[in-house]
């Protein structure tokens, strides 16, 4: 029997793929991590947006791919944290957000560095006597 629809995509970004469509992308990936390419025969899976998001994607059936579960929370903290690197840059290029300081460290001049001088010689051992210093000749 033919598909009524090519694609599946969901009306809100919090809408979940049906079984049938996480089923569907499960065999179309083969069964395998999309992110370590191991095989998920047995172990809890999800299902990971490709291009998150937050970043832009969107949530269907194109840009979603089935993950293990340890791999998808590291995927969703890049994800995150790509996001807010793009915000802070944005902010940045456009006014929005002020800088920190009026000078970066790269336009600090460094300290200058100092010179170790030598150690003075010893005038008492360890039991507290006068060390008399040999004569050189």
């Amino acid at each position: 029997m033919a598909r009524t629809v090519d694609e599946w995509i969901g009306k809100t970004d919090d809408q979940r793929a049906p079984p049938r469509i996480r089923q569907r992308i499960f065999d179309d990936c083969g069964g395998k991590c999309h992110i370590c390419g191991v095989v998920i025969i047995g172990k809890k899976w999800a299902l990971d947006h490709v291009t998150a998001l937050v970043n832009g994607g969107e949530n269907r059936q194109a840009n979603l791919k089935p993950v293990h579960i340890t791999c998808h929370a590291v995927k969703t903290a890049s994800d995150v944290a790509e996001k807010a690197k793009v915000a802070a840059i944005r902010g940045k290029h456009i006014g929005a957000v002020r800088p920190s300081s009026s000078l970066s460290t790269r336009d600090r001049p460094k300290p200058p560095k100092t010179l170790t001088k030598p150690m003075p010689p010893r005038v008492k051992d360890v039991f507290g006597r006068r060390i008399i210093p040999e004569a050189r000749s």
